[in-house]
C-alpha cells in the first residue's frame, strides 16, 4: 500500500491567507485574532511553533489551514493510503522555508495521524528574482529531488504526489514526474470542493537518443552549456531535452527541466537490466597495431576489467580525432548494427576510440551502458 506523499508547496497559507486575514474575512475561524497574532510573531522572531498550534485548533479542511493542509487531509482518508511519510518541497525564498517550518512543525503536532517522517525540503534556485535561474536549474533540482525521495521510500509503488502548491511550472514538472514514474499525482484547484486525480497521459520517451547522445547528456546534467557552433548540427529529438539561450549570434544550449525527467525517468525504471549478466568467456581487450594516447591501453582494460558484463573490447582505427573531447561512451548505429564506443583523449589532447562488446547488446541496455559508464568513468 502506498505510504508516502510528496507534495509541492507554495506560499498561499502566508501570503493568501494569514497576511489578508481581517474581521471582515468570510468564514474567519473563531481564532482568527491569535492566529493573525502568530503570524506576525513569526515573521518578526522567524519562531513558527505558535503558529502551528493556533492552525490545530481549527478543522484542517477550513480554507484558512492552506492549500497544503487542506489536500493532505483529504488524500489521507483514500482507502489505498496508509500515510507515514509526509514530504514537502519548498521554494528557495524565505517565505517558502517559513511555510516549510509550518507545516513540519504543524503535522509533527498531529498525534492523530501517527506520522513516521515528516520534513521540508528546500529545492535550490526555485525562486522568481532570477527566471533563467528558476527555468534551468531550479525545476531540475525539483526533477532530482522527487527522484531520489521516491528510492528512498521504496519506489514508486508507495509514493504518491500532491502537485496542488507552488508555482505553476513546479506543479507541471511533480505532474510530468508522475506520469514518468507511474506515480498517481493529485491536485486541488481553490475553487475545487475535492482533490481530482490526473489520469495516465499518453507519454513515451525515445531512449535511443540517450544512448547516442549519451556522453554529452552527461555532460549537461552536471552543468555544462554548449554553444551551438561546439554543437554542430543537433538532432530534433535531442534538442527537445534542452532549453536555448541565443547569446550573439550563437545559441547557448542547457539540459532542461524535460531532459531532467528524461534521463531520471530512465535510471529510475531501469536501475539494472537484467539481461547484461556476466560473461562466461571473457577476452581480454585487444589492440590493432598503433600509436595510442598515454594511458589509453590501461584505461580500456580497467573498464573492461571492472564490469563483468563486458565480454571484451578492441581499438578503432583513427577516423573523427577531432571529435573526441575526453572520456566518453555512447552508442552508434554501424551497419544495421548497434555498438557501444567508447573515446579517450591523454592531456596532450591525442584521442582514440574503442569498441564494447556486452552480454546484452540490445538497443535499451547499450543506453544503459552507455549512461553507467559515463557516471562512471567520464571525469
Amino acid at each position: 500500500m502506498r505510504n508516502t506523499l510528496l507534495a509541492t508547496v507554495g506560499t498561499s497559507l502566508f501570503e493568501g491567507n494569514l497576511k489578508r486575514l481581517c474581521e471582515t474575512t468570510p468564514n474567519k475561524p473563531e481564532n482568527w485574532v491569535k492566529l493573525k497574532e502568530a503570524y506576525e510573531t513569526g515573521i518578526k522572531t522567524e519562531n513558527w511553533s505558535l503558529l502551528a498550534k493556533e492552525l490545530l485548533e481549527i478543522d484542517p479542511s477550513t480554507r484558512t489551514c492552506g492549500a497544503e493542509i487542506n489536500t493532505v487531509e483529504e488524500i489521507r482518508k483514500k482507502d489505498w493510503l496508509s500515510l507515514e511519510n509526509l514530504i514537502f518541497f519548498v521554494s528557495d525564498t524565505p517565505n517558502g522555508k517559513a511555510t516549510g517550518e509550518v507545516l513540519c512543525d504543524y503535522f509533527q503536532q498531529r498525534q492523530d495521524l501517527k506520522l513516521r517522517t515528516v520534513e521540508y525540503t528546500v529545492i535550490d534556485e526555485l525562486q522568481d528574482e532570477r527566471p533563467q535561474d528558476f527555468k534551468v536549474h531550479g525545476l531540475r533540482n525539483l526533477v532530482r529531488q522527487i527522484g531520489e525521495y521516491v528510492q528512498r521510500f521504496g519506489g514508486s509503488d508507495y509514493v504518491t504526489i500532491d502537485a496542488t502548491g507552488g508555482y505553476k511550472a513546479q506543479i507541471a514538472i511533480a505532474l510530468l514526474m508522475g506520469q514518468a514514474l507511474d506515480i498517481p499525482v493529485f491536485y486541488k484547484h481553490e475553487r475545487f470542493s475535492e482533490i481530482i486525480d490526473f489520469p495516465p497521459l499518453p507519454i513515451s520517451f525515445d531512449y535511443d537518443i540517450l544512448g547516442q547522445n549519451a556522453d554529452l547528456l552527461t555532460d549537461f546534467e552536471r552543468g555544462e552549456a554548449f554553444s551551438s557552433s561546439e554543437l554542430g548540427s543537433i538532432n530534433q529529438k535531442l534538442r527537445s531535452l534542452l532549453t536555448e539561450v541565443v547569446a550573439g549570434n550563437e545559441s547557448l544550449y542547457e539540459l532542461s527541466p524535460i531532459g531532467q525527467i528524461y534521463l531520471t525517468g530512465f535510471r529510475y525504471r531501469n536501475p539494472y537490466i537484467i539481461s547484461l549478466t556476466p560473461a562466461a568467456n571473457r577476452k581480454a581487450p585487444t589492440f590493432r597495431l598503433a600509436h595510442y594516447p598515454n594511458g589509453f591501453k590501461d584505461f580500456v582494460k580497467k573498464v573492461w576489467e571492472e564490469n563483468n558484463w563486458i565480454v571484451t573490447s578492441n581499438s578503432l582505427p583513427y577516423d573523427g580525432q577531432k571529435g573526441i573531447k575526453g572520456i566518453g561512451f555512447f552508442v552508434r548505429e554501424e551497419e544495421n548494427s548497434l555498438k557501444l564506443i567508447g573515446t579517450y583523449q591523454d592531456k596532450n589532447k591525442f584521442g582514440a576510440k574503442f569498441r564494447l562488446h556486452l552480454t546484452d547488446e540490445s538497443a535499451k541496455a547499450l543506453a544503459w551502458a552507455a549512461d553507467y559508464l559515463n557516471q562512471k568513468y567520464k571525469p
